[in-house]
C-alpha cells in the first residue's frame, strides 16, 4: 500500500510517516520548498518539495506517488497567526484543499482530511462534551479555514462520490511540537532556565482555560485506523475525554523540573477571544475503531520536557 502525507515534515506528519511505515506501508510526502528538511538523510521517504497551492505541483506529485491513501495534514496551524495573517490562512489552506481534490477527484484514492477541534469555537458548558453534531462558533480564522475544508471534503464526497474521511482532532501535544503551542511553550521555558539560558521567569498567557490534550502518537494512530475503517463521508472527533486546565499543565512540568521557578503573566501570549472550556466526545470514532488514548498526560509531558532538555 502507497500512502502519501502532505505536510510530511510537519508535527503529526512525522509521527503519521513513522508509524505509517512501520505498519509497511510505502511512504511519500510534500514539502514547502522552504521546510527545514528533518528527513534529508532518510532514503525510506520520497519527498515532493513544491507549492501546494500550484496544482500542477499536486499533479505530478500524485502522478508519481500514485498513492493507495493520501493523508491530508498540509497546513497553517496556528490559530494565533492566523489573526495576524487571515487571508493568507484562508487562502492557503482553502485553496490546497481544493486543488488536492480536484485532483484526486477521478480516482479510488482514499482520503483523510484533517480538521480541528477549533472548529467548534465558543463551546457552551452544557455542551461538553462536544459530539460531531455540535454547532459551529469559530473564533479565528484558522477555525474557519478548517471548516470549509471539513465541509469541502463532504461535498467532493456527496457530488463526486470520492472515499473521504474527515477527522476532527482535539489539542495533540508531544515531544518535536513547535514552541508556539502552549505545553511546548512552556517546557521549552523550563529546559531553556534549567541550563542557564534563561532567568528563572516562565511568561504565560491565560492560565484558567481548560483543553482536551491527546498524545500526537495516539492521535497518529487514530489517522489511519480513520482512513482504515471510517466511514466515506463522515466525520469523527479524536481527543481524550477529559480537560484539564493550562495552569495544571505547567504545575505538573514545573513540579518536573528542579530549578526554582517564577511565573509571570504576558499579555501579549492571550488570545483575543478564548474558549473557557472544551472536552472531546469521541465515542463515535470508538464504537468504529476501538481506538482510545494509551499514552497518559503525565508521559507526554516527561516526554516534551526531556525533548526540550535536549534541544535548547
Amino acid at each position: 500500500m502507497k500512502a502519501l502525507i502532505t505536510g510530511i515534515s510537519g508535527f503529526a506528519g512525522t509521527y503519521l510517516s513513522d508509524l505509517l511505515l512501520k505498519e509497511g506501508y510505502e511512504v511519500s510526502g510534500t514539502v514547502k520548498p522552504d521546510a527545514i528538511e528533518k528527513r534529508s538523510e532518510r532514503d525510506d521517504v520520497s519527498l515532493y518539495s513544491g507549492n501546494l497551492l500550484d496544482q500542477k505541483f499536486i499533479e505530478k506529485v500524485i502522478r508519481k506517488a500514485n498513492p493507495d491513501i493520501v493523508f491530508h495534514l498540509a497546513s497553517y496551524t496556528s490559530s494565533v497567526v492566523s489573526f495576524s495573517a487571515p487571508a493568507e490562512t484562508l487562502t492557503n489552506n482553502i485553496g490546497i484543499t481544493v486543488n488536492l481534490l480536484e485532483t484526486l477527484k477521478s480516482m479510488s484514492t482514499k482520503v483523510l482530511l484533517v480538521g480541528s477541534s477549533e472548529e467548534y469555537g465558543v463551546v457552551k458548558d452544557n455542551e461538553n462534551p462536544v459530539s460531531e453534531n455540535n454547532p459551529f462558533r469559530p473564533t479565528n480564522p484558522y477555525a474557519v479555514s478548517k471548516i470549509t475544508q471539513d465541509f469541502l471534503g463532504l461535498q467532493y464526497h456527496l457530488s463526486n462520490r470520492m472515499n473521504i474521511v474527515r477527522v476532527r482532532p482535539g489539542n495533540h501535544i508531544g515531544p518535536g511540537q513547535r514552541p508556539d503551542f502552549v505545553v511546548s511553550a512552556f517546557a521549552k521555558q523550563i529546559a531553556l532556565i534549567e541550563a542557564g539560558k534563561q532567568n528563572p521567569l516562565i511568561k504565560v498567557g491565560n492560565l484558567e482555560a481548560e483543553r482536551d490534550f491527546t498524545d500526537v502518537r495516539d492521535i497518529v494512530r487514530a489517522y489511519l485506523l480513520a482512513v482504515l475503517k471510517g466511514k466515506p463521508g463522515d466525520v469523527y472527533n479524536l481527543g481524550s475525554g477529559k480537560s484539564v486546565k493550562i495552569g495544571t499543565i505547567l504545575e505538573s512540568l514545573i513540579k518536573l523540573s528542579t530549578a526554582n521557578l517564577k511565573v509571570e503573566q504576558d499579555s501579549s501570549r492571550k488570545r483575543i477571544v478564548d474558549v473557557p472550556k472544551i472536552v472531546i466526545d469521541y465515542s463515535k470514532f470508538n464504537k468504529i475503531s476501538k481506538w482510545k488514548p494509551e499514552i497518559t498526560l503525565s508521559q507526554s509531558l516527561q516526554d516534551i520536557l526531556d525533548y526540550w532538555r535536549k534541544n535548547v
